[in-house]
Order: C-alpha cells, then structure tokens, then sequence
C-alpha cells in the first residue's frame, strides 16, 4: 500500500517538475528555440548561464498573462464575435511535389467547411501549378510560390501577415493531414466556435493526430488515400498525442514550430473537448472529440520513398527511411472516413 502512494506521488512529482519546465519553456521560448537552431553546440552552457534572466522573465511574463494579458485578451475576442470576416474557417500549407493527391485533399476540406486555402508551392517540379490552376480561378485557392530550403514557418508567417484580417480562423496542416469533424459533414467553423466558447481567452485548438498506417499496401494503390488507407494507431499510441495547430491569427506573435504558434501573452490553446489547456507541441490528455487530424504519414512504402526526396519542411534535412516502420500503425480498423467517399468521386470527376 505504502509502495503504491509512493509511486503515485512520484508520478505527480514527475507531472509537476514537466508542467513546469513546459510553462519555462514556452514563455522563453522565443529566446530557447533561437539558441537551439542557430547555437546548437553552444546552447546548453548558454542557456545555464543566463538562466537567472530566464526565471525572471517566466515570472514577469507569468503575472501579465494571467490578469492583464487575460483581460485583454477576452475583450479582443468579445468584440470580434460581432465581426462578419470574408472566411470563417482557412487552411495555410506548404508543399512540394504533393500533386497526385491534391485535389483530394482540397475538395475533402471544401466539404467540411473550408472557404479558403492559402496554398505555398516549395519548388514542386511535378504538375502541382496546373492541378491547382482551376481553384485558383474560382478563388478558393490563393497560390504563392515560395522557393528556398525549410520554407514551411516563412510561409506560416507570410500568411499570418498578409490575411490575418480576412478570416476569423486560420488551420496550419501538412497535404497528408485532413481535419475530420467527429460528426461527419459538420461544418468545421462551428465546431471551432462550439470549443473555444468555453475558455475567454481561448484563441486555438491543438488537434491531435490520428495517425494511420500503410493498411497492408507496399505499392502505391489505385483510388482515394481516404479508402485505401484504413487502419490506424490505436487512440492511446503516443505519437497521437502531437497536434497541429488551428488558431486565431491575429492573437498570434509568431508561427515558431509546425506544430505550434507563440501567442499574444494572454492568450491560450485548448484540447479539442474545449476544457483543457494544451500547450506546445502536444496534449497530455489525447482526445478525437469534435474534431481531430487523421494523420496519413506513411501510405504506401512505395510512397514514403518518394516523400523522403523531398525533404523537411521546417529545416534543411531529409526523411528517415527507417521511421516508416515505427509511424506505421495498423491496429484499429476504422472507416469513418468512408462517409465522403461518394461525394470526393463526385467531386473529383468534375
């Protein structure tokens, strides 16, 4: 009994000390990740040294985030229920080489609510411009070119910057990542709403990954990623524990992780049941409720093959062939995905 109370409290202890160094963290975490990327070698030291800067900064930052960043924050968002924005709902990402399974990847979203998606073309020397032609014609698809290595936060950012005052929500996703409302064909922009209505201050929602596996397919299958790939890791699988980001932009400081903006201090991210807080780059407690990300990392081996050609997102890098095997998860069947599978044909023969 006496064994069990220990190791009870040890757990909290260790839940505790890690709430806490994440709380550090991300307060500093301009200043951390800026020594991280740029001062690799040197950090640690660095980081120990100015550490008194570093706690003094966390309690400053901790005082105005709680009562007058708070304050400010829920009077910005009272006011702008009242405004009518050109788009509810937009979805900002970056791809290369992503043009085979692009157009089911936009029309699913358009399905679901998604009024406008800000579209970063990194280099694609394959027939992305020309697949997307057509729904930038009919303005649901605003196209940038953006060249360069590790582009994906300067387009984050050139989005934030550029339209944060034509939409109330922007969704920060990858093409093999789609936003799946629990109820399928629920508008997502009401769902968002529904979830942040619960918190004043809350300006976003970290979705957690449902991430899916190969489903038994080596060689690229005919048809929908949505019906070929079916299986998926079980709800408790930790890597369904990262989240990728829908937000408020204009509470948003800076877009410093894929996973994750800085926001305005004050300002908070929610679970997707709207009653916790998340926070960085994950949710302690992992929830599919009203809205999650199915996550099609893997697909088919064949092709992972041909993604890990085209390098990192965020950093200059490539894809480890050896992480196929331990993302591919296939131990729970589940086709609720299916329920678009006769309009996503419909839509893709027009």
């Amino acid at each position: 009994m006496i064994e069990v109370s220990l190791d009870k409290l040890r757990k909290l202890l260790h839940v505790c000390c890690f709430e806490a160094w994440l709380d550090v963290f991300l307060l500093n975490n301009a200043y951390i990740l800026k020594l991280r990327r740029n001062y690799r070698k040197f950090s640690k030291p660095i980081l120990i040294l100015t550490l008194p800067y570093i706690i003094v900064n966390w309690l400053i930052r901790t005082f105005y985030h709680n009562s007058i960043g708070k304050a400010r924050v829920a009077k910005i968002l009272k006011r702008e229920r009242l405004i009518n924005f050109n788009h509810e709902v937009v979805i900002v990402a970056i791809a290369k080489n992503e043009g085979l399974y692009l157009r089911e990847w936009l029309e699913f979203h358009r399905m679901v609510g998604i009024s406008k998606i800000y579209f970063y073309d990194n280099e694609s020397s394959d027939n992305t411009e020309e697949i997307i032609k057509p729904y930038i014609e009919e303005g649901f698809v605003e196209y940038t070119y953006m060249p360069g290595i590790g582009k994906q936060l300067d387009a984050y950012n050139d989005a934030i910057r550029r339209h944060r005052n034509d939409c109330r929500y922007m969704a920060f996703i990858d093409l093999d990542e789609y936003i799946m409302p629990e109820i399928p064909y629920s508008n997502i922009g009401e769902c968002i709403n529904k979830i942040l209505s619960k918190k004043s201050n809350a300006v976003g929602i970290a979705l957690n990954w449902c991430l899916y596996g190969n489903s038994g397919h080596d060689t690229r299958p005919k048809g929908l990623i949505t019906e070929n790939y079916i299986n998926r890791a079980d709800e408790t699988n930790p890597m369904n524990h990262m989240v990728k980001t829908v937000c408020n932009p204009r509470m948003v400081k800076d877009y410093i992780s894929p996973h994750y903006p800085q926001y305005l201090l004050g300002a908070i991210s929610m679970d997707s049941t709207g009653t916790k807080r998340s926070k960085g780059w994950f949710c302690r407690d992992l929830t599919f409720k009203n809205l999650r990300l199915n996550h099609y990392y893997c697909k088919s081996r064949e092709d992972y093959i041909i993604k890990t050609s085209r390098g990192l997102g965020d950093r200059a890098g490539h894809y480890d062939l050896s992480k196929y095997d331990k993302m591919n998860f296939n131990d729970v069947h589940d086709e609720s995905m299916l329920s678009y599978k006769t309009d996503l044909y419909k839509a893709l023969l027009k």
